[in-house]
């Protein structure tokens, strides 16, 4: 399936995105009749851009036409296409739209009109259905409160961790139960900050 014949599930360009965190994530979920209209404004016209899905029946996977010049400016939060998944972070949204950003490396944004397929999330909400986040950014340290002031905490197990709550900057994490067959310590309860203005200070995993 061309490029995406070698997608992995998880393709997160946290490391390097210059994006603001916007005020949640929008998921697509995805289908052979799935097509997306992107307007530079939700009052034009014409679209800037348009995905369009479908099912290829020689590789029977998900495909994306025209993949070649998409992927020059697509450059999602993840684009998770064999899990049927297309997640962007929302700049804002109005009542029956989102503005998407469409590539985390400069922050392009689009328009994207709100269907049953379309499901915005709070980055609170996101984060807690992950399966599993991890501190990307060190050193960092687990505190007991969501302040710098806070007492640390030692932990020197593995970064398999969940999310309990957050507050602005910070979340609080534990050791969810699946964590638990990594190995190494088990972590209660602490708190990390999770960004720092636009930069994300953690990795995050939909699956395993």
């Amino acid at each position: 399936m061309k490029f995406l014949q070698a997608i992995v599930l998880l393709i997160s360009l946290n490391a390097m995105a210059q994006a603001d965190i916007g005020i949640g994530i929008v998921s697509v979920k995805l289908n052979g009749q799935t097509v997306l209209k992107l307007y530079a404004d939700p009052y034009d016209k014409e679209p800037k851009h348009i995905l369009e899905f479908f099912n290829d029946e020689n590789t029977e996977s998900l495909d994306l036409k025209d993949f070649e010049n998409h992927e020059k400016w697509l450059k999602p939060e993840i684009f998770a296409i064999e899990d049927n998944q297309l997640i962007f972070r929302c700049k804002s949204e109005e009542r029956f739209w989102v503005e998407i950003i469409v590539n985390n490396e400069t922050g392009e944004s689009y328009w994207l009109r709100k269907t049953k397929t379309t499901d915005l999330n709070t980055w609170e909400g996101f984060l807690k259905e992950m399966f599993m986040i991890s501190r990307n950014d060190f050193p960092q340290e687990i505190r007991t409160q969501p302040n710098d002031e806070a007492k640390e905490i030692q932990f020197d197990g593995d970064e398999c961790f969940q999310v309990k709550t957050m507050k602005g900057d910070w979340i609080q994490i534990f050791t969810g139960p699946h964590c638990d067959d990594v190995g190494g310590g088990s972590l209660k309860s602490g708190w990390i900050r999770w960004k720092e203005g636009s930069k994300l200070l953690i990795d995050y995993f939909l699956t395993s």
